[in-house]
């Protein structure tokens, strides 16, 4: 079994990802299974086979508690923590060939607390996180830079494998794409343009045998590549490219 991380900011298309990649996954005759671990998911696209709501929801929280969203959000990451084998057995006894799971919207809170790394560790069978970058954060080279350092820091937090994926490729501006193309070439100016370009050595030496990938989750584009990245993330060379 194949266990996806779907990671990545607010808004850059996990659950539409998580939703059409796992149709596409089943196009090919896969069996594939879905979990939501989002707490704040009001609507979710794809019917999960394990949902983290019927544990605890953000917005019984906020009503119960009198809590604000962030509060509520954060509440219910302690609740989640502390519950920690309720969520990991009901997902333990999931057999399919691919696992597909949407993680929180807000992602500091499976990412930089014990919920992300201690799943990622407890989970069986092979698992990879798959890195969502949203292109309308992508309109300097600094900004791209900054993505790909959280994707660093992702593979670190998590000790799995990560994929870089840049999600609704199809609606990327000239800027977006520009830096996609030309960010190993592009000037960077001032005390934080060197700052940057000792970042940018950094992430050419570490992600030598990675590239990023384009998609787009409305689409269904890119997710052949995509499926061809998750094999090799796994291969003993470690190959991307």
């Amino acid at each position: 079994m194949v266990t996806l991380l779907i990671i990545g900011p607010a808004g850059s298309g996990k659950s539409t990802l998580t939703k059409s990649f796992g149709e596409w996954l089943e196009d090919e005759g896969m069996r594939v299974g879905y979990v939501n671990l989002d707490p704040g998911a009001e609507i979710l696209p794809f019917k999960p086979s394990f949902d983290v709501r019927g544990i605890v929801k953000v917005e019984d929280l906020m009503r119960k508690e009198g809590l604000g969203p962030n509060g509520a959000l954060i509440r219910a990451a302690e609740i989640m923590e502390k519950g920690f084998q309720e969520l990991l057995e009901p997902i333990s006894t999931l057999s399919p060939d691919y696992l597909l799971v949407d993680t929180p919207g807000q992602m500091e809170i499976f990412l930089f607390r014990t919920l992300g790394p201690r799943l990622a560790s407890s989970l069986r069978g092979r698992v990879i996180s798959v890195f969502l970058i949203d292109p309308d954060l992508m309109r300097k080279p600094d900004d791209f830079m900054v993505l790909k350092m959280l994707g660093l820091v992702v593979e670190l937090r998590l000790g799995v494998p990560s994929i870089e994926v840049v999600n609704k490729c199809d609606l990327m501006n000239d800027s977006s794409q520009r830096v996609l193309e030309d960010f190993t070439k592009m000037d960077l100016e001032g005390l934080s343009g060197s700052l940057a370009e000792e970042l940018r050595g950094v992430i050419d030496k570490l992600e030598k045998k990675k590239r990023t990938l384009m998609v787009s989750a409305t689409k269904g584009t890119g997710f052949l590549d995509l499926y061809k990245a998750i094999g090799e993330a796994f291969c003993a060379c470690g190959d991307m490219t």
